[in-house]
C-alpha cells in the first residue's frame, strides 16, 4: 500500500492544478535505525527495485541506507532537495528524477522513519504543454520541491514526546512540507487544528482522502510470512519470490541494535 499511496497522491496534486509531479522516491532507512522486525538494508532495497519495475516515475534510492548510519528524515530532504536542484557543473547521475539544471543560486526549501519521499515541480505550464513522461518538465521549471509523503499515523507521531527534534519538524513541515494520506479513523485536519506548529504551516501540508479503504499493513504482511501463509496478490509477485528465495522475515534475519 506504501506504492499505492504515491498514484494516490500524484492524482491529487496534480488535480489541484498547481503542481506537476515529475517523480516519486522511495528511500529506505538504515539498518542503524534498530526498529523491529528490520532486516538488512540490502533485501529491503531490492524488494523496493522489484516492486516498482512496472512504475515509470517512482524510483528507490540509496543514499539513506549507504550511510555510515541513521540520518534524520529532514536531513534526506535536505539532501535530495539539493541533488535534484542542483546549479552549474555540480549536476550528475544520481539516479533520481532528470530535472534541468538551475541559471542561478538554489533557493533552500525550507523524524522517524517513513520510507516514501514525494518529489514535485511547483507553478507549472499548462496541461497541454505537459509533456507525457513524469520526467521530461517544462525547461524553463528549474526549481524541484522535495515533500514528504506519509499516512496519518506519521503525522500524528509528531505530537509524540521526544520522537521529534522540534526543529526537524519545523523544517519537514515549514521548509518542505507534506502529502498526508488518510487512514480509516484518523481525522488529520482535526489533529493539525489542535497543533500550533502544524497550524501554522496548514498551508504547506496537503490531505489527500484514500476513499478505498483496506486495513493492509506491513505489520500483518510479515506476520502472515512467518506464519507461512500466502500473501499473493498482496504483494508483486517478484517480490514474494525474492522473500522466499532468501527466506527472509525469519527471526534469524531480523537485524537487532542495541539501544544505548
Amino acid at each position: 500500500m506504501h506504492l499505492r499511496m504515491f498514484e494516490i497522491a500524484r492524482d491529487y496534486l496534480q488535480r489541484l492544478g498547481k503542481y506537476q509531479v515529475v517523480g516519486g522516491l522511495v528511500s529506505p532507512v538504515n539498518d542503524a535505525y534498530a526498529k523491529k522486525d528490520l532486516i538488512s538494508g540490502k533485501h529491503r532495497a531490492e524488494m523496493c527495485k522489484l516492486a516498482l519495475q512496472s512504475s515509470d516515475w517512482v524510483k528507490t534510492s540509496t543514499w539513506e541506507l549507504e550511510r555510515d548510519c541513521w540520518t534524520e528524515t529532514a536531513k534526506v530532504l535536505k539532501h535530495f532537495d539539493s541533488e535534484l536542484n542542483p546549479c552549474g557543473d555540480n549536476q550528475h547521475d544520481n539516479g533520481l528524477p532528470s530535472v534541468p539544471r538551475c541559471t542561478g543560486t538554489p533557493q533552500r526549501r525550507g523524524v522517524k522513519r517513513t520510507s516514501r519521499r514525494n518529489v514535485k515541480n511547483q507553478d507549472t505550464a499548462s496541461n497541454e504543454e505537459a509533456d507525457n513522461d513524469a520526467y521530461d518538465i517544462n525547461a524553463n521549471q528549474t526549481r524541484v520541491q522535495v515533500k514528504l509523503l506519509c499516512g496519518a499515523d506519521l503525522l500524528e507521531s509528531f505530537a509524540v514526546p521526544d520522537l521529534w527534534a522540534k526543529e526537524d519538524m519545523e523544517t519537514i513541515v515549514g521548509k518542505h512540507g507534506l502529502v498526508v494520506v488518510t487512514r480509516s479513523g484518523s481525522d488529520p485536519r482535526k489533529f493539525i487544528y489542535e497543533s500550533d506548529m502544524l497550524y501554522k504551516y496548514q498551508n504547506n501540508i496537503d490531505i489527500v482522502t484514500e476513499w478505498i479503504y483496506n486495513d493492509i499493513s506491513s505489520t500483518k504482511i510479515r506476520r502472515a510470512i512467518k506464519r507461512n501463509e500466502s500473501i499473493r496478490y498482496i504483494v508483486p509477485d517478484p517480490v514474494i519470490k525474492y522473500i522466499k528465495s532468501n527466506e527472509l522475515y525469519q527471526p534469524e534475519n531480523i537485524i537487532e541494535v542495541e539501544k544505548k
